[in-house]
């Protein structure tokens, strides 16, 4: 794909769910290294949101092929309903470089924002996957906590950073 590539992001539906489990599972299979869960821990085959204005899965489209994705839920608890987790983002290797999860990101976060009571995304990522880390920051999320050697793979034991974004200014 050139660096001139269009790419269509529309939220995903229940008959996108073989699409998305292809890619989720090339994911974590052939990149398991950028990921806290093991190809093992995915029991499931289906998009991991419930396709509600709070609870969705985008994704990013070359012509029919999907080359990215990313979801965000908000937490249902009451004392905790002013959140909402961003996870399990993924672009494909033919799509770096190519913008693809910055507009992921910036629509989930638009889409965010208008649900006037969400004041927070957070997230996790390793702290090995340095590219998803500036992603991230230079869309104002800020690391708030790091937990030494959290995810195990392999041999090695990688750090995992919990980072945060205010949507509402106080």
């Amino acid at each position: 794909m050139s660096e001139q590539a269009m790419f269509a992001i529309r939220h995903l539906a229940e008959s996108d769910n073989e699409t998305y489990f292809a890619l989720w599972s090339y994911a974590i299979m052939e990149h398991a290294s950028y990921f806290r869960i093991a190809s093992d821990d995915t029991s499931t085959k289906f998009i991991p949101t419930r396709f509600t204005a709070d609870s969705f899965t985008l994704g990013a489209f070359s012509d029919s092929k999907l080359m990215g994705v990313v979801s965000v839920e908000r937490d249902a608890r009451k004392k905790m309903n002013h959140k909402a987790l961003v996870f399990r983002m993924f672009v494909h290797p033919d799509a770096a470089g190519q913008g693809v999860g910055r507009q992921l990101l910036n629509h989930a976060i638009l889409q965010m924002m208008q649900l006037a009571t969400v004041r927070y995304l957070y997230l996790t990522v390793l702290a090995s996957n340095i590219r998803a880390i500036h992603l991230y920051s230079s869309l104002g999320f800020k690391e708030f906590a790091r937990e030494p050697g959290a995810v195990q793979i392999g041999a090695q034991f990688v750090d995992e950073l919990q980072m945060s974004r205010i949507l509402v200014q106080e």
